[in-house]
């Protein structure tokens, strides 16, 4: 029979021998939560700098789009590259009526809609037999190209959002009557932003506000540490049911515009039809309207 103060001796033993294992294993434990939470805050550090990574380039890609081809040029597209000036929704649809109204008697008024660039257009041959050169290579990387032309009343040439089909036609007459009526069309707009979007409906200029999604997204700070990687991965979550709340009043629309930033409005169902200035009037916004303000000889 074993006496009972040997017996206890050796519980202590035991004891201390599991208190041991036991602080063994938590510090373990801790060292595996300090590194899982050392590995959410890289992704979430990784994930804020993709977004911002994404939101750049979505901003440069706008720029390039209002900017000449940085293909290398000649000293003769160099000086004959094309400058566009903005004009109101007004001034463009009566250029527009006034142009559709020339009549010739021959088959000599030459149209080009290029929603695409326009070295882009099915019909870049034909184009390229009916525009002179000097007038054809600076306008050849530009997007959104409404371009009307005659040996002898010279070139008129406009710059908007591409919501309006692609075209060509050599007639007595200018084909302005498509664009006019795509200006007359009801079109739906979502100017989307995170945590603060509307959608507008545009016809013939004038805009009503269908709907405006506002949700809360809290703002970005500066504070490092693990603080900062849940800050951001609350705030992806408001975006993210942001996105569904616009996503849900999308879909009673069969087709609609959307404005903004690029990486968002891939989530949405629409057409992409660039960024948008919050500082500028919601028309100008919509259709971007610009005249070529430069004689190109």
């Amino acid at each position: 029979m074993e006496l009972p103060w040997k017996k206890a001796g050796k519980l202590r033993d035991e004891k201390e021998k599991l208190e041991a294992q036991l602080d063994e294993k938590n510090e373990k434990i801790e060292r595996l939560e300090n590194m899982l939470e050392a590995e959410e805050e890289r992704r979430s550090d990784l994930s804020r700098e993709k977004q911002e990574a994404e939101e750049q380039l979505s901003k440069l890609k706008d720029k390039v789009q209002n900017l000449e081809s940085t293909e290398p040029q000649t000293r003769e597209t160099a000086e004959t590259k094309p400058e566009f000036a903005e004009i109101n929704f007004e001034a463009f649809k009566s250029a527009l009526q006034k142009l559709g109204s020339i009549k010739s008697d021959k088959n000599d008024l030459v149209t080009v809609y290029s929603p695409e660039k326009l070295a882009n257009h099915s019909q870049i041959t034909e184009i390229r037999n009916s525009l002179p050169e000097n007038i054809l290579r600076p306008l050849n990387q530009k997007k959104g190209l409404i371009i009307f032309y005659n040996d002898s009343l010279g070139l008129f040439c406009f710059k908007l959002r591409s919501f309006f089909s692609e075209k060509f036609s050599v007639a007595p007459t200018y084909k302005a009557e498509y664009l006019i009526k795509a200006l007359e069309t009801e079109k739906i707009f979502a100017l989307v932003s995170r945590g603060d979007t509307r959608i507008v409906k545009e016809r013939d200029g004038k805009i009503e506000l269908v709907e405006h999604v506002k949700d809360r997204v809290n703002r970005k700070h500066g504070k490092g540490g693990f603080s900062q990687g849940r800050f951001e991965r609350k705030r992806d979550e408001q975006i993210e049911t942001h996105i569904e709340n616009v996503q849900a009043e999308l879909k009673h629309f069969d087709t609609a515009y959307l404005l903004g930033d690029e990486a968002l409005c891939q989530k949405l169902p629409g057409e992409h039809l660039g960024g948008f200035d919050p500082n500028s009037s919601d028309l100008s916004n919509l259709y971007g309207l610009q005249k070529l303000k430069t004689s190109i000889q």
